[in-house]
């Protein structure tokens, strides 16, 4: 079982779905990427040899996973998530706004080929509840290669994206993100594996690692990201050992099928010299009529050395939970997911509510577990609180105090 955290968000996709309206062609229509047009529309193109000149100083290398971070059309803003193996290329994208989302619908799987040259062709899909399947939404042509800028290599994706539904064409620019933590630090990904066949579990992950010259902070940080799993994990194994015991004593007809599993993966939302923000993704099977997944959390002070509490990022008596609360209950009702009951439960003012949030360049991100605000079909769900929205009662010299203007 190779851990693939686009496999994961792709499945959580496909399973989350069932019982949502298909939101993405919804988002396309009116504030996606342009409106529909009866006749196909040309929208500022990059013609081939300008793609070439933008995009190719370097080719790409043979093998990568990477951010990038553009627009289409020159203001619709996503964030493109990409994995190339050799000839094959594939990942997802999503439109960065603000308000309330179905984890769902957020994103978009992607697929393709690129060439040696960096010739890019992928295509793009989404879960269609109504026909239990995925149904082509557009598709990315362009060029992927290398750039030097300040002294750095970094990857540059340009093209043109064409949209199924009315095959409208607009051009698009993504840069890849580098997530910097200053000069002296920088964060890796480190990818292990427990495999056990006799107590029948499989364990993935891959957890961020801060490497760099500075031992106090980096061995500091390292730890507390081993906490912060370490109690899943041990609660994970546990439990599949018990099991293992239980099917063989009372169905060992089932020796030979699969156990448990768990997989762990990271994304970073935002980074710089002051702080890092981490959102961590956990999928499990042991045993059921489905899968388990959830979230947890990380915010991280470099200067400090420390975690950071939400109630840090606000000015003192500022009754920030209640902004943010009001905000997300209001957004989360404008998605007709069902049960208001359970939406003011468990989007209410309560910290216990607000436990899975990040740093994002467009605002305060919220993640809500499955069964927190909505059924297990309707799935996770996520808020960006705008800082806009915040503004009043963020802490004046603090984290979020760069993102306000």
């Amino acid at each position: 079982m190779k851990f693939n955290y686009f496999a994961l968000r792709s499945f959580l996709i496909a399973i989350f779905a069932i019982g949502i309206c298909l939101q993405f062609s919804c988002r396309l229509g009116t504030n996606g990427a342009g409106t529909s047009s009866a006749t196909p529309v040309q929208n500022q193109l990059i013609a081939l040899d300008e793609i070439s000149r933008q995009a190719v100083a370097l080719a790409a290398p043979a093998q990568f996973k990477t951010t990038l971070t553009g627009a289409i059309d020159g203001k619709y803003n996503i964030q493109m998530d990409l994995e190339r193996d050799g000839a094959k290329i594939k990942g997802t994208y999503f439109y960065k706004k603000s308000g309330a989302m179905s984890i769902a619908s957020k994103y978009i799987s992607l697929a393709g080929t690129i060439d040696s040259d960096g010739n890019v062709e992928m295509t793009e899909s989404a879960f269609e509840p109504q026909g239990g399947k995925e149904i082509k939404t557009g598709s990315f042509k362009g060029k992927l290669g290398a750039v030097v800028i300040g002294g750095r290599q970094s990857l540059r994706f340009v093209g043109n994206w064409t949209r199924s539904k009315d095959n409208r064409s607009m051009a698009f620019s993504l840069q890849e993100v580098k997530f910097d933590v200053g000069e002296d630090l920088r964060i890796v990904t480190r990818k292990s594996e427990d495999k056990n066949r006799s107590q029948k579990f499989e364990l993935e992950m891959e957890l961020p690692k801060l490497e760099g010259n500075d031992p106090e902070r980096t061995d500091k940080f390292n730890k507390t990201i081993d906490r912060l799993v370490s109690k899943e994990i041990s609660e994970f194994k546990a439990f599949a050992v018990d099991n293992a015991k239980v099917i063989a004593k009372e169905e060992p007809s089932r020796g030979d099928m699969p156990g448990s599993s768990m997989e762990i993966g990271h994304s970073i939302t935002a980074s710089d010299r002051d702080f890092v923000s981490l959102l961590f993704t956990y999928y499990s099977y042991t045993g059921g009529a489905h899968p388990n997944t959830f979230t947890k959390s990380l915010n991280y002070d470099l200067r400090q050395n420390d975690p950071i509490s939400l109630g840090s990022l606000f000015a003192p008596n500022s009754n920030y939970l209640k902004l943010i609360s009001d905000y997300c209950l209001a957004e989360l009702k404008k998605l007709g997911i069902g049960d208001e009951e359970l939406i003011v439960r468990g989007a209410g003012p309560k910290v216990e509510n607000y436990k899975s949030w990040n740093i994002a360049p467009e605002g305060l991100m919220i993640t809500f577990d499955a069964y927190q605000v909505a059924s297990y079909a309707e799935g996770p769900q996520e808020v960006v609180v705008p800082y806009s929205i915040l503004k009043p009662v963020i802490k004046p010299g603090g984290i979020l105090s760069r993102f306000v203007k």
